[in-house]
C-alpha cells in the first residue's frame, strides 16, 4: 500500500520525535505530576483539516489507547503506554505539526472549608446580626433575598447544572427541583435522545460512567459537597421542610465528577470536567456551577468553557480558598478569561472578605457569602453512612455457617494478621469442590443504598482455575456472585466491593472458595469484614454546615437563576453584567475584587425585571401569591440562630 505523501511526511516526523524503542520516558506509571494530573493520560486536539486516517496513524505509531472523544471541542482522551512520562509525552506531542495542543489530564479539587454539623439559620439570606454556629453577624450583611423574592422565587424553566460530587436527589428539600431529561424513557436501557448516555434521566456520573449522579454513588468518605451546593441554589421553598434555596423553584442537573471510592483524595479530572460541561451545555443548562478549582491552565477545559459561552451558558466558579491573589496565582476554571465566567470570592457574616478566601482586583469579579473561618453556611446533606454488618472473627463465631462437601472454613489465630481470621482450604482442596462461609442470619437491607463491602484478604489460588467468590442471596439458597478473585495476592490486601442498589430487603452474605485446578492446593484468609450503606429514609436531620468559596459560588448561581426567572430572554452575558453592576460596595472588598462589592439579589432582580418588562405577569414562578413568601416552616430565616 502506498501512503499519501502528507501522511508519510507526518510519520517520518513522528519517527524523528519518537524513534523505535523509545518508551515514552521512564516515569513511574502511578506518578502524579507537580500540577496534579492523572498518570498515563493526556488530552489531545488535532488541528483543523487533519483527517481521521491521519489521526489513527498517529495513535497507532505512538501505541496509545483512545479512551474517549469530546466531539463538541474536538478533543481526544488518550491513555499512554506503561511507564510513560506524561509531561514529556505532552511536550513531544505539541511539537507535531498535526497537533493543536496536548496536555495532561489535570486534577481539580473542591473549594470548601471543614463543616461543623450543628443547627443553624441561613444568615446569608437575611442577616439580622444573629449568632450562627457561635459566630455573630452584622445586620444587612446578606444578599437581600427577601427583596428579590418580592418579585420572583424562581422558575422551573431555569436549568442549573451542578458539576460536583452528585446530588442527593431524593432529599425532601431537593427532590421537587431535580432536572428530568424529557427525552429519555427511564429504565429501557436505551439512549432514547441519542445524546450518548443511556437512561440519563437526571444527569450523569462521569466518575463511574453511570446514570446515578447521586451524592452516595461509590462515595465512602465524602460529606455531601454537591448536595450542600445544590440546596444553596434551589432547596425547595415554602414546603415547611428544612431550609429554602435562593431559588424556591428551579431544575438542578446533577453531574458527578468527584468521588472518593478507594481513594484518599477528593479530586476531579479535567477530562471528566469537560465531559460534564459538554453534557450540561448540550442538554439545556442555562447556568453551570463550578465549586472547584486547581492551579493548572487546561487548553481543553478552556475550550469547553468557550463552547459554553458560544452556546449562551453562564458559568459561576469558586475563586478558591488559598488566601492568595489570583491575579498573580490564578486557579481554574475561575481564572479563565472568558466573558461567560463569574469568579466568586467569599465573605463572612460581617461582610468582610473571609480569611480563607482568594481574591484578585481584576481576575475575581464579585464576592458572595461563603461563611466564616468556622463553618456557618447551613444547607442540605445526604443521609449518613451506616454500618449494616461487621465482624473481625475475634468473637461471635456462631454468626457464621461454614460447610463444604470435602472441606470447610476454619476460624483461628494467624500471626501474620495478628488476629483471629477465617481460613478457607488451609490444606489441599479437592478438584471441582467448594467450601463456603456464610452469615447464619440475614442482614437487614431495607432502605439502604450505596452498599460497600470491605474486607482484608490473603489468597493463593491457581490463576483462572481456582476462584474466590463474594455472593448474596435473598433466600439463603440461591446465591448470586457480586465479586470474584483468582491468582496470587502480593500480601494482605484490602478489597472493596460495591453494590449501588439492592433488589431485596433482607439478604445473606457468602464467601465461597471453588477449586477446578490440577494443582489442587490453595488458601484464602479473610479478616475485618465491614458492610456499610446509606439509609435512604431521611430522618429529617440531613443538614449541616460548610464554609468556603464553594458555598459562595452557588449563592451567585441562585441569583443568576432568579434573574433568568424574570428575564428568560436575557443573554448569559447580560445576566453576568447585571450581577456585576448591582453589587453592594463593601470597604473590605475594595481593590480585592473587580467590582469591589458583594452580590445583591434584590438589586439584580430589579434590574432584570426592568429590562424584561412586567416581571412575573404571566403568573409563572415569580408573582407573589403563586410562589410567594413563606409562612413559617423554615422558608425565611427571621429568628436568631443558636
Amino acid at each position: 500500500m502506498t501512503l499519501p505523501k502528507r501522511l508519510l511526511y507526518a510519520l517520518c516526523f513522528l519517527f524523528f520525535l519518537f524513534p523505535p524503542g523509545w518508551a515514552w520516558g521512564t516515569g513511574n506509571p502511578e506518578y502524579i505530576g507537580d500540577a496534579d494530573h492523572v498518570a498515563r493520560e493526556v488530552l489531545v486536539k488535532f488541528k483543523t483539516g487533519v483527517t481521521e486516517a491521519d489521526k489513527a496513524a498517529v495513535r497507532e505509531m505512538l501505541d496509545v489507547t483512545l479512551l474517549d472523544q469530546i466531539r463538541a471541542i474536538r478533543v481526544e482522551h488518550w491513555r499512554l503506554p506503561p511507564n510513560a512520562d506524561v509531561l514529556a509525552a505532552a511536550a513531544r506531542l505539541n511539537a507535531l505539526p498535526q497537533v493543536d495542543y496536548a496536555e495532561p489530564n489535570y486534577l481539580y479539587g473542591p473549594e470548601q472549608m471543614p463543616d461543623d454539623p450543628e443547627f443553624a439559620r441561613q444568615w446569608y439570606l437575611d442577616n439580622t446580626g444573629q449568632t450562627v454556629n457561635g459566630r455573630s453577624g452584622s445586620p444587612g450583611a446578606d444578599i437581600d433575598a427577601a427583596g428579590a423574592w418580592a418579585v420572583t422565587t424562581g422558575s422551573r424553566e431555569v436549568v442549573i447544572a451542578v458539576i460536583d460530587s452528585g446530588v442527593a436527589m431524593d432529599h425532601p428539600d431537593l427532590a421537587a427541583n431535580i432536572w428530568t431529561n424529557p427525552f429519555e424513557i427511564p429504565g429501557n436501557l436505551e439512549d432514547d435522545d441519542a445524546n450518548g448516555y443511556v437512561d440519563d434521566l437526571h444527569g450523569w456520573d462521569f466518575v463511574n460512567d453511570d446514570n446515578n449522579p447521586s451524592d452516595y454513588s461509590r462515595d465512602l468518605y465524602g460529606d455531601g459537597h454537591g448536595t450542600h451546593v445544590a440546596a444553596i441554589i434551589a432547596a425547595v421553598g415554602n414546603n415547611a421542610v428544612g431550609i429554602t434555596g435562593i431559588m424556591w423553584e428551579a431544575r438542578i442537573m446533577p453531574l458527578q465528577i468527584f468521588d472518593l471510592y478507594e481513594d484518599s483524595s477528593f479530586n476531579a479530572t479535567s477530562g471528566n470536567i469537560i465531559r460534564a460541561v459538554e453534557y450540561a451545555v448540550d442538554n439545556g443548562a442555562r447556568i453551570i456551577n463550578c465549586s472547584f478549582g486547581g492551579p493548572a491552565f487546561s487548553r481543553s477545559q478552556y475550550d469547553a468553557f468557550s463552547y459554553a459561552d458560544e452556546k449562551g451558558v453562564l458559568v459561576i466558579a469558586a475563586a478558591g480558598n488559598d488566601r492568595t491573589d489570583n491575579d498573580i496565582h490564578p486557579i481554574y476554571p475561575a481564572g479563565y478569561d472568558l466573558a461567560n465566567i463569574i469568579s466568586v470570592a467569599a465573605t463572612d457574616e460581617t461582610d468582610a472578605l473571609a480569611r480563607y478566601s482568594s481574591y484578585g482586583s481584576t481576575s475575581v469579579h464579585v464576592a458572595a457569602p461563603g461563611g466564616g473561618s468556622s463553618s456557618n453556611i447551613y444547607s442540605a446533606a445526604p443521609p449518613g453512612r451506616t454500618v449494616m454488618f461487621e465482624n473481625d472473627f475475634e468473637s461471635d463465631d456462631d454468626i457464621w455457617v461454614t460447610e463444604g462437601p470435602d472441606e470447610t472454613w476454619s476460624i483461628a489465630y494467624r500471626p501474620d494478621f495478628r488476629s483471629r481470621v477465617a481460613i478457607g482450604a488451609a490444606g489441599r482442596h479437592q478438584e471441582d469442590e467448594f467450601a463456603f462461609l456464610r452469615t447464619r442470619d440475614p442482614i437487614r437491607g431495607k432502605d439502604f443504598r450505596g452498599l460497600n463491602l470491605k474486607f482484608s484478604i490473603f489468597y493463593n489460588l491457581e490463576p483462572n482455575r481456582d476462584f474466590f467468590f463474594v455472593e448474596l442471596s435473598q433466600d439463603g439458597v440461591i446465591y448470586e456472585p457480586i465479586h470474584q478473585i483468582t491468582g496470587v495476592s502480593l500480601g494482605i490486601e484490602d478489597v472493596v466491593v460495591w453494590s449501588n442498589d439492592l433488589e431485596f430487603e433482607d439478604f445473606f452474605l457468602q464467601f465461597r472458595l471453588e477449586g477446578h485446578g490440577a494443582v489442587n492446593s490453595g488458601r484464602v484468609i479473610l479478616d475485618d469484614i465491614c458492610l456499610t450503606g446509606i439509609r435512604w429514609d431521611f430522618a429529617g436531620d440531613e443538614y449541616g454546615y460548610k464554609s468556603g468559596t464553594s458555598m459562595a459560588a452557588p449563592v451567585v448561581s441562585g441569583i443568576a437563576g432568579l434573574v433568568l426567572s424574570v428575564g428568560p430572554e436575557l443573554s448569559h452575558r447580560q445576566v453576568r453584567q447585571i450581577i456585576l453592576d448591582t453589587v453592594d460596595p463593601i470597604p473590605d472588598l475594595a481593590n480585592r475584587v473587580a467590582t469591589g462589592g458583594r452580590v445583591n439579589a434584590a438589586g439584580a432582580v430589579a434590574v432584570a425585571a426592568a429590562l424584561a418588562g412586567d416581571a412575573g405577569s404571566d403568573g409563572d414562578g415569580g408573582k407573589p401569591g403563586t410562589a410567594g413568601r413563606a409562612s413559617g416552616g423554615g422558608c425565611f430565616i427571621n429568628a436568631a440562630g443558636s
